[in-house]
């Protein structure tokens, strides 16, 4: 089973998500690759793909959704899971206004995603340019790394089975 991993960041952050998603697939047999969106990775080589990005004001990265528009045709013939990786997910009671970032994109594409994934983000002032580390600032954004890597290892491994199908 070959799987892409496709992913969107400006921090970095979900690059390191999308490797570790890349890993825990692959030490479950599947051979995997993990590629930034900006490369356009075509999806046709692989049996499943994983597509994740970080968020900015609400949405997820512009070439993140441009690749999987661009590839819907191709991504509604296989299993494909989306993840957003954001700070918001760890305020009380944003996980749902989180999740829902995903909504237009598999609305506009009719993509059928196997699985959402939710993770927390980072912040680390020196990966944000000014005017993002002003705006996290003023709101009160704690500093810090915020993933879980337990819980994306247990969303990987769960979802294995289920883009295998």
């Amino acid at each position: 089973m070959k799987t892409l991993v496709v992913y969107g960041t400006k921090s970095g952050c979900t690059k390191d998500v999308a490797g570790r998603i890349g890993e825990r697939l692959a030490a479950g047999g599947s051979t995997v690759e993990v590629v930034p969106a900006e490369k356009a990775p075509d999806p046709v080589a692989y049996d499943a793909v994983v597509v994740g990005s970080g968020v900015r004001a609400g949405s997820w990265h512009g070439a993140v959704k441009k690749w999987v528009e661009g590839n819907a045709s191709a991504l509604r013939q296989r299993p494909v899971a989306f993840y957003t990786c954001g700070l918001m997910i760890t305020e009380e009671g944003k996980a749902e206004e989180v999740r829902a970032y995903t909504d237009p994109l598999i609305e506009a594409t009719g993509i059928k995603p196997v699985e959402l994934g939710l993770f927390a983000g980072s912040f680390k002032p020196g990966e944000f340019s000014f005017a993002e580390r002003t705006v996290l600032r003023l709101m009160k954004t704690p500093e810090g790394d915020f993933r879980d890597w337990d819980a994306i290892d247990a969303w990987a491994d769960a979802l294995a089975p289920r883009i295998a199908s």
